[in-house]
């Protein structure tokens, strides 16, 4: 090339530029505001668009200055804290069993940056009941495109949307006693009550180490700058249940990723490492099935290698029992096929790496076991000996099969 090629060209600006925003139509708008207005028993319904826009605290305030109650779509990333007072938990049924409530009761039904994908049904009945008005608000048009299903529709970035329905609480017409929120609260704490009872019969009955259980356990070291990973089947889904019940009682995270809906196992080892290489100063631990690291958890090396110690917790209950529970069910005679593993000492692979390792078979030695494993400063591997217990979504999703007359 010429020495002078390109200088005639306009200039390519490569600083960090603010992210282009969709700004509503003030009508378009207005006709949304005057929904809420009217609406005696509205949700919040978060999307991966709130967490893009950068709204996270913005959501929460709207669902705090409103007393409206708010939940999650089950993506990779938590939009609030468990511990937040307006926020429920996952917009799912099976996995947050008052979600279920919430969505049959509520009159307006707000999905923020999200889609109506197969988690949410696709918009229809009877996750979204006919008796309940559905609008989705989209930052982009491609997104809103997806949500032809919602009664209306918004393009709005879902930071400025949420900033003007949090106004509304300063207009002299707004009238909210509290009392919805209250109710939603009240459902969620006699839910957490109800896994509890459930938890404490099942260990009375057998006393191995229930999935629940250790993922309540492993947060109990953890404090609001430190990280949580999920990954697994199972695992993920009790997990998932436990950070819920540990949020009532006040646990505090920074932030907490998963698999998402998908169950894409294997993602856990280089989430911890992401969410390390980015937090250095914070602790990360990964709740990880035994399938799930041997889905993707050789890329721990990477964690060694780069000098990002993290801790890995495994629920170890000797197979795929998340695929062995379904073939149980779906084939009878308690058969399943190929989904066993042998008894891995995940433990010693991180003790030959040059990391720190310790087998757990009773719940006792699990928190003192954590505690070292964390302040050993090593990439560090605690085996823990469960039991597979299948949990409700699974139930739920079998039994629907059992059903179908396809199968």
């Amino acid at each position: 090339y010429e020495e002078q090629t390109g200088q005639s060209e306009r200039p390519f600006n490569r600083a960090p530029l603010p992210p282009a925003r969709a700004w509503p139509r003030p009508d378009d708008l207005e006709v949304i505001l005057h929904k809420v207005r009217a609406a005696q028993r509205p949700i919040l319904i978060g999307g991966h668009g709130v967490w893009w826009s950068g709204a996270e605290a913005k959501l929460e305030k709207a669902g705090r200055v409103l007393a409206v109650p708010v939940f999650n779509i089950p993506y990779h990333q938590k939009l609030l804290g468990e511990e937040s007072e307006v926020y429920m938990g996952l917009a799912d049924i099976h996995q947050y069993a008052p979600s279920k409530t919430a969505l049959a009761d509520a009159d307006l039904t707000l999905v923020i940056g999200g889609r109506l994908d197969n988690q949410m049904n696709f918009g229809n009945p009877p996750f979204f009941p006919e008796t309940t008005e559905l609008v989705c608000i989209n930052g982009s048009p491609e997104e809103l495109e997806l949500n032809r299903a919602a009664d209306h529709t918004l393009l709005c970035d879902p930071g400025a949307f949420l900033d003007a329905i949090s106004a509304l609480a300063e207009d002299p017409t707004w009238n909210s006693s509290g009392s919805w929120l209250e109710k939603n609260r009240a459902l969620r704490g006699e839910w957490v009550d109800q896994m509890t009872t459930e938890l404490t019969q099942s260990e009375e009955d057998d006393a191995r180490i229930h999935p629940l259980q250790l993922a309540l356990d492993v947060q109990q070291p953890l404090g609001a700058d430190d990280w949580l990973v999920i990954d697994g089947g199972n695992t993920h889904f009790w997990s998932e249940i436990a950070v819920n019940m540990a949020g009532w009682g006040g646990q505090k995270l920074a932030g907490i990723l998963h698999p998402g809906a998908f169950s894409m196992l294997g993602v856990g080892v280089s989430f911890a490492l992401a969410a390390k290489l980015n937090h250095p100063a914070s602790q990360v631990v990964l709740i990880s099935g035994d399938g799930a690291f041997l889905s993707g958890g050789l890329s721990v090396e990477a964690a060694f290698q780069e000098n990002a110690p993290i801790t890995v917790v495994i629920d170890n209950n000797g197979g795929l029992t998340t695929i062995s529970q379904q073939q149980e069910r779906l084939f009878g005679h308690d058969c399943h096929v190929a989904t066993d593993f042998r008894d891995i000492p995940f433990h010693s692979l991180f003790e030959g790496l040059g990391g720190y390792g310790e087998l757990v078979e009773n719940r006792d030695d699990l928190g003192p076991a954590l505690d070292r494993a964390l302040a050993s400063g090593k990439t560090a591997c605690v085996n823990v000996r469960t039991k597979g217990v299948i949990s409700p979504i699974v139930l739920a999703t079998t039994s629907k099969r059992d059903k179908a007359s396809i199968e």
